[in-house]
């Protein structure tokens, strides 16, 4: 075997260290009989005369089969009747192996056999030749030799095949060639098969009845007589006697069990997978995860050819693997480093050339030149810090504009969203754009018509299209899904090379401005007509006729209502427009406090009625931010209706709530009550439903509009509750204050 096909000494080793921890218990029907020191002091010198030898036979006649490991290749000169006696002893036994010794176990041309008259008498014969490795260590042996083109087996598949078992000697025999060995597998360290010493058996002091169907080999055990050999479980030990590894190896055949080395292509391919295993994943992994592969892997090739000779019979010599394993990290992290120092060098020369005016910074140079990676590790930290800082400044300009802005890449999926765009979307009680996410559901999301959509997307791909020098574009005017006025606009983002690598969209929110313009010519209509001029007018001639009348006129105060009520039209109508587009003064302040201060201002009007206005107890600190004129005169209408509509003599009763995000305010009167058909249209300008048709209620049907108005300015809503006979609730809902850090409308 040699060097066992790997890296010699080392895998040699590794392969007695594996064997020895594979051990097997001993067999209860395998007996040693040795000669051993105290049989040498007993019976005198070696070697014995053989008449002794056939005395042992008889007391070992019960067993099943004996193997005499002592070589009979000369007559006895001593005692000439002695080798007639000893055979005999075998013939009468009938089952005894004796040893045949080959004068070259690799070419098998001669050997030296008993004298005839024992080889005849013997039931079998067998060689017993042991091969050493060039360190002299018993690992391996051969099963079948030739000898003259003459098969000749080994001495334990002889014994085995008188001991009755021929069929599965023949049968193990049969997997090896008349030139192959295999490796020896050690059941365990010397001393780990039964024995007993050869003096005790002779003497009788062992019974014969206790080597029934056992089987026996007799060989030398004594200081200086056997033939011990290293092996690798011998390695607390000189060595194992050799009848002892014959012992072995008659286990090892009679259990089946075999062990080879790998072939070359076999330690090849274990030895290159651990390496490629390890190549692939460095690849990929970080280095952290590289290096903790790189330690592991020696604690799973060595278990793994422990486990592949235990359970697979195959010895992988796992030295190169090892190697391989551990000279290919440093190879990596030096390619690594190389690969490193080139990609670095190329991005540096890019930013000087693209950045040149920025970038452009004298560096001291180190003691061993610039070609370190500290070095170039300090020049790539300073360019990427003053890329960052102008990276920041483009994404602080983003997140700054008042305007929604998403920024898509060139397959249409989102990249970037400033505040406003996420402030956008959450209004439309949808969630809030995500990196990744398709353009093209974005704007299912906040554009309901087909058309709009189309223009969009078409106006999209043409700024794919346009030059690198081309600026914003395609203006395109939609409503979104909350009725808003849009203006779209897009432009495209090329890189250094001028290829296209994105778009930027942009929603201006232009609804204020569309409403403003719309009211604001409603408004200019009314004053066209000089709506005011003529009322005051009637007023002051009312007046003087009636100080001219020493009675009342009913006529003239009849007109007078009418009058006042024109007045308090354009009145209202004047600030319902202002509720919908003047510039709101936002401000915290508590809008219970607020409530409370409105409730003192309508006392007298209440009193008037012998209305009785209720606050709930103890309103809570309801902070808000908006405007608090808007949203006092809101909340004066609200309680100036509940006062107007209700019967004399009842109560109308103010709350305030937390639900949720919001702040609600609830006005609760015990007036006649509003039909559930007419609640749709209650907040719509000019509408006066039910008993608010009264010729003596007043009002334009403008203070519920201005309310809905101020709320939706604060991001809220306005809605009532109520049923025929049982009152009405108005309820207004405000973002609580944590909510008005998002950019708001100034106009």
């Amino acid at each position: 075997m040699g060097a066992l096909a790997g890296l010699g000494r080392i895998d040699q080793t590794l392969y007695d260290r594996a064997i020895s921890l594979i051990s097997r218990p001993a067999p209860t029907d395998l007996v040693l009989v040795t000669v051993d020191d105290e049989s040498i002091a007993a019976l005198g010198r070696w070697p014995w005369t053989r008449r002794t030898h056939a005395a042992l036979l008889d007391q070992l006649r019960e067993a099943r089969a004996v193997g005499l490991d002592l070589i009979f290749s000369e007559a006895d000169s001593n005692d000439p009747q002695a080798d007639a006696v000893l055979a005999d002893a075998i013939r009468r036994h009938g089952h005894v192996v004796l040893p045949i010794v080959l004068d070259d176990l690799a070419r098998a041309q001669t050997y030296q056999p008993p004298i005839p008259t024992l080889a005849n008498a013997a039931a079998g014969l067998g060689f017993i030749n042991i091969p050493l490795d060039p360190d002299g260590v018993v690992r391996e042996t051969a099963w079948n030799r030739k000898v003259g083109g003459v098969p000749v087996p080994h001495f334990v598949l002889s014994l085995m095949a008188t001991g009755g078992e021929a069929a599965a000697a023949r049968a193990f025999g049969q997997r090896f060639g008349a030139e192959d060995q295999s490796l020896i597998p050690f059941a365990g360290p010397p001393g780990h098969l039964r024995t007993v010493s050869y003096l005790s058996v002779l003497q009788g002091q062992v019974p014969p009845e206790w080597f029934r169907d056992k089987y026996v080999l007799v060989g030398a055990w004594a200081t200086g007589l056997s033939d011990a050999f290293p092996t690798p479980v011998s390695h607390r030990a000189s060595g194992m006697a050799g009848v002892e590894i014959l012992g072995n190896l008659l286990q090892a055949a009679r259990q089946e069990i075999s062990l080879r080395a790998a072939t070359p292509w076999e330690n090849a391919l274990a030895a290159a997978l651990p390496v490629l295993l390890l190549c692939l994943v460095l690849r990929h992994a970080s280095p952290k995860t590289s290096l903790l592969l790189t330690v592991l892997l020696p604690w799973i090739i060595l278990p793994g050819a422990l486990l592949m000779l235990r359970y697979g019979g195959i010895w992988f010599p796992p030295a190169a693997a090892l190697l391989g394993v551990a000279i290919c990290y440093p190879i990596w992290s030096w390619r690594s480093q190389e690969t490193v120092l080139r990609y670095m060098d190329t991005e540096l020369r890019r930013l000087r050339r693209d950045y040149a005016p920025v970038l452009n910074l004298p560096r001291q140079p180190s003691l061993l030149g610039q070609r370190s990676l500290e070095d170039r590790l300090g020049q790539l930290r300073d360019a990427l810090a003053l890329v960052r800082n102008l990276r920041r400044f483009l994404t602080d300009g983003l997140e700054g504009m008042p305007d929604p802005t998403l920024v898509f890449d060139v397959t249409q999926r989102l990249q970037f969203r400033n505040r406003a765009a996420v402030t956008f979307f959450r209004r439309l009680s949808a969630r809030s754009p995500h990196v990744g996410q398709q353009a093209a559901d974005l704007l299912a999301r906040a554009v309901p018509g087909d058309a709009s959509r189309a223009q969009i997307r078409l106006a999209m791909d043409r700024a794919a299209e346009s030059d690198a020098r081309a600026g914003w574009s395609a203006e395109v005017e939609v409503r979104d899904g909350a009725a808003r006025d849009l203006i779209v606009k897009c432009a495209p983002i090329h890189n250094t090379d001028g290829q296209f690598v994105g778009t930027i969209l942009t929603l201006s929110d232009i609804t204020t401005i569309r409403q403003a313009e719309r009211h604001r010519e409603e408004t200019l209509r009314f004053i066209s007509h000089d709506m005011r001029a003529p009322q005051n007018s009637i007023l002051a001639l009312i007046d003087m006729r009636a100080r001219e009348l020493d009675a009342p006129d009913e006529t003239l105060t009849r007109i007078a209502q009418l009058s006042h009520r024109t007045l308090h039209l354009v009145d209202g109508f004047v600030q319902l427009t202002r509720a919908e587009s003047v510039k709101m003064a936002v401000v915290p302040f508590d809008l219970a406090e607020l409530l409370r201060e409105v409730a003192d201002d309508f006392w007298a009007a209440a009193r008037a009625r012998e209305i009785t206005v209720t606050l709930t107890e103890p309103l809570p600190a309801a902070d808000v931010a908006g405007d608090q004129a808007l949203l006092r005169r809101a909340l004066g209408n609200l309680l100036d209706n509940a006062i107007k509509y209700s019967p004399l003599g009842s109560n109308v009763t103010c709350s305030v709530a937390a639900q949720g995000t919001t702040w609600v305010v609830s006005i609760h009167d015990e007036g006649p009550g509003i039909a559930a058909a007419d609640l749709p249209t209650v907040f719509q300008p000019f509408t006066r439903v039910g008993a608010a048709e009264r010729a003596d209620a007043g009002g334009a049907g403008l203070g519920l509009a201005f309310v809905r108005a101020v709320a939706e300015r604060h991001h809220g809503s306005a809605d009532v509750i109520s049923m025929p006979g049982r009152g009405s609730t108005f309820l207004l809902r405000l973002p609580r204050a944590i909510q008005t850090a998002e950019p708001r409308e100034t106009l």
